[in-house]
């Protein structure tokens, strides 16, 4: 065997060449597979369709008009009637009522088959929530006016987060 200084001076390559070349190698490498894959590209979010947009503003109206019609219909009428009477009924309120669900209750099927997961978890639990305070009547307007503005403001909020943007304010 060579010593060290003999090695270091002989004719045969320099000792550095070896894992000089490694590095070269593998730079190299890492240079020739990242210019073969693509950049990655940010996730965005793409806007609602229109028509889509179009069911959640319905949505929207739809709920109004079953809050303003549940909060006005007497508790006692709201036991006593079911879906069917409701719609045929002579009072105007309760009639309004009864359309709103039947229509909220298409719209969430629409938004099942056309929304994101967060909006149709949104939308199904306000429906909920009207459905019920259908069924029971109103007792406590006050109570039943924050929880139709919590869960309008959880539908909005799931809408806006869908669509990339950001709640502009507490409304």
């Amino acid at each position: 065997m060579d010593s060290l200084v003999d090695t270091l001076s002989s004719q045969a390559a320099p000792w550095w060449a070896v894992p000089v070349s490694m590095i070269v190698g593998v730079l190299l490498g890492v240079f020739a597979v990242r210019r073969g894959r693509p950049a990655p590209v940010p996730a965005t979010v793409t806007p609602t369709d229109p028509s889509v947009r179009a069911i959640y503003v319905r949505f929207l109206a739809a709920t109004d008009t079953a809050h303003n019609a549940v909060v006005t219909v007497d508790p006692d009428v709201l036991a006593e009637a079911d879906l069917a009477q409701a719609l045929d009924s002579d009072d105007p309120d309760l009639r309004a009522l009864a359309r709103s669900i039947v229509d909220l209750d298409a719209m969430v099927n629409e938004l099942r088959l056309l929304a994101p997961t967060s909006v149709v978890t949104a939308s199904t639990d306000f429906f909920r929530f009207l459905t019920e305070a259908t069924m029971d009547g109103v007792h406590d307007g006050d109570a039943l006016r924050a929880e139709y503005d919590s869960h309008k403001s959880t539908f909005v909020d799931a809408v806006r987060a869908a669509d990339g943007e950001r709640r502009l304010g507490n409304h």
